[in-house]
């Protein structure tokens, strides 16, 4: 029986449970609930096979008890023993209902105890001699089944066998007065034993394999979250977070493809931090590192959408790469852009255009069709952001095909 395993607890605590051990096959509660709900389903769908197996048994020994019992007795005890067919029948059926698998315990355990009380009564009411050692093995066999074949847990089939020969005792009592325990208590008693030591090994292994497949899946579920984590990191850039220039190319390639095919407008922005080398020079390297981080975090704003990215493309130049956008609306992207970064207000003591840190933007934006080159492309904006940089920086350059039409801030 394989349960679908939980991560409910931690590896600390699964080991802690098996140095323990599992003497009392008994989870602590809340794991309790979770492996007695998945037990219940797996138990149901193996009853299913079980059954027939357990019929075939049952009908092979009522045979042979038919052919040796006397004429008179017969009906009587066909009458008696055969609501234990019926009762594996019933049990066998409702396996099949999913709704009634919660049920699973419940109905199987009353189904024993009814069988259990059934074989117990007939060996005391239909007492015949040599006849009765088939009616001893019928209730042996009753027993057993039901710890050890029928997927009870453990104290479920202790609740099913030990209760239905009480049962039985008391139907005996009330029906023939006399109860022989010389051979019940080498058959009934017996048999109740060596099926707890069988319901409980079973229960104990399949409570360890349990816990065993929640550590493997711990085990699974950390090796997802490294591998998510590397590959994160193998996207990032260590410093500011952003794309690297790995991951850059990767999606600038695929979206370059996809706005070809659908034949869409695609625009990207190069980015260069003005004068950033006097900022490090004078400020050193940590305040250089915290610009660096602050612009940052304002470009990934802006890059929100589907498909659009920000990403360092190296030192203090970044690129932006905006899907489905047109020029018009890269004007109004990097307008907003320069707005933003002058919003930060990060002091540059010896920058030739102002007081705080400011950048040079180079745009550009086509529709690409089949043929047209992505390195061409982003050339570029490379060399938009060279001209922004030669008019004095602190404004964008938007290229065209003429690489004539430049505008400033």
């Amino acid at each position: 029986m394989k349960l679908k395993a939980s991560n409910i607890l931690g590896q600390e605590q699964i080991d802690l449970l098996i140095s323990r051990g599992l003497n009392l096959v008994w989870f602590p509660k809340e794991l309790e609930a979770i492996y007695r709900d998945q037990y219940r389903n797996e138990a149901a769908h193996e009853f299913r096979y079980r059954a027939p197996i357990i019929l075939g048994l049952y009908l092979f020994l009522s045979f042979g008890i038919y052919q040796v019992l006397p004429t008179d007795l017969r009906i009587t005890w066909m009458a008696t023993y055969g609501w234990v067919g019926i009762i594996i029948t019933l049990a066998w059926l409702l396996s099949f209902l999913p709704i009634m698998n919660k049920w699973f315990d419940h109905y199987v355990c009353i189904g024993s105890t009814g069988a259990v009380a059934i074989s117990f009564t007939i060996i005391n009411v239909l007492e015949q001699g040599q006849n009765n050692v088939l009616f001893h093995a019928a209730m042996m066999y009753a027993v057993v089944i039901i710890y050890a074949f029928v997927g009870m847990r453990f104290y479920t089939a202790i609740i099913a066998g030990w209760v239905g020969g009480l049962i039985g005792i008391a139907a005996s009592t009330w029906f023939s007065g006399a109860i022989d325990w010389t051979f019940l208590n080498r058959t009934y008693t017996f048999s109740s034993f060596l099926g707890m030591a069988l319901a409980y090994a079973t229960d104990r292994q399949h409570r360890e394999n349990y816990l065993q497949n929640c550590m493997i899946e711990l085990n699974r579920l950390e090796l997802m979250r490294q591998a998510q984590q590397l590959s994160i990191l193998s996207q990032q850039d260590a410093l500011t977070g952003l794309a690297n220039r790995r991951y850059l190319d990767e999606v600038l390639e695929n979206e370059w493809k996809r706005a070809t095919r659908h034949e869409m407008p695609i625009t990207i922005m190069m980015i260069d931090i003005d004068f950033f080398k006097l900022y490090n020079d004078t400020l050193g390297h940590i305040q250089g590192d915290q610009c660096l981080r602050r612009i940052a975090i304002m470009l990934g704003s802006i890059a929100s959408r589907s498909g659009d990215l920000a990403a360092r493309y190296g030192g203090e130049e970044f690129l932006l790469l905006f899907s489905m956008t047109d020029r018009d609306q890269a004007v109004t992207q990097v307008q907003r852009l320069m707005e933003l970064v002058r919003n930060i207000g990060i002091l540059h003591p010896r920058s030739n255009v102002s007081k705080h840190v400011t950048i040079s933007v180079g745009v550009a934006t086509m529709v690409p069709c089949v043929g047209d080159s992505l390195s061409e492309f982003v050339a570029q904006a490379d060399h938009a952001l060279y001209i922004a940089k030669s008019n004095g920086r602190n404004q964008y350059h938007i290229a065209t095909s003429d690489n004539m039409i430049s505008e400033a801030l």
